[in-house]
C-alpha cells in the first residue's frame, strides 16, 4: 500500500482532485485512521487554513472531495460507508459517511516530516 500512497503524493500537483485525495489521507492520519465526514471536513478546513488557502480555493477543494474519495477507494486506501451516527442533541440517529483506512501505520511512515501536518499539529497543541 505504500506504493499506492506514494503515487497519491506524487500526483498532488496534477490537480485539485489529486490534492484533495492527499489531504484526505493527511486528515485521516490526524484522526487516527477513521472519521465521520463532518469531522473529516473540520480537519480538512484547518489544514487548508494552515496552508493559507482562500475561501474560493477551499470551495474548489470541497467540491473535489467526492472524486478524491472515489480515487482513494478505488486504490484500496480508504473505505467510505454510510452509517447511522448518533447525536445527543437529536432524538434519532442520522445517516452520514464514515471514512476509514486500514493503513494508518503506512500513512505515518509516508507523511513523516510533512510540513503541513507539522504546522497543524503544532497549532493544535497550542490550543
Amino acid at each position: 500500500m505504500e506504493r499506492a500512497i506514494r503515487e497519491v503524493l506524487e500526483s498532488e500537483g496534477r490537480g485539485v482532485v489529486e490534492r484533495a485525495a492527499a489531504d484526505i489521507l493527511r486528515a485521516l492520519l490526524l484522526l487516527y485512521g477513521s472519521a465521520w465526514e463532518s469531522d473529516l471536513m473540520d480537519t480538512l478546513t484547518c489544514l487548508w487554513g494552515i496552508r493559507g488557502m482562500s475561501l474560493e480555493e477551499m470551495g474548489e477543494a470541497t467540491s473535489a472531495l467526492p472524486a478524491a474519495e472515489k480515487l482513494l477507494a478505488e486504490r484500496g486506501l480508504i473505505r467510505v460507508e454510510t452509517r447511522y451516527k448518533a447525536d445527543l442533541g437529536k432524538s434519532e440517529a442520522s445517516l452520514e459517511k464514515f471514512i476509514s483506512t486500514d493503513y494508518l501505520y503506512a500513512l505515518m511512515r509516508m507523511f513523516s516530516g510533512d510540513p503541513d501536518l507539522n504546522k497543524l499539529r503544532f497549532q493544535m497543541q497550542q490550543g
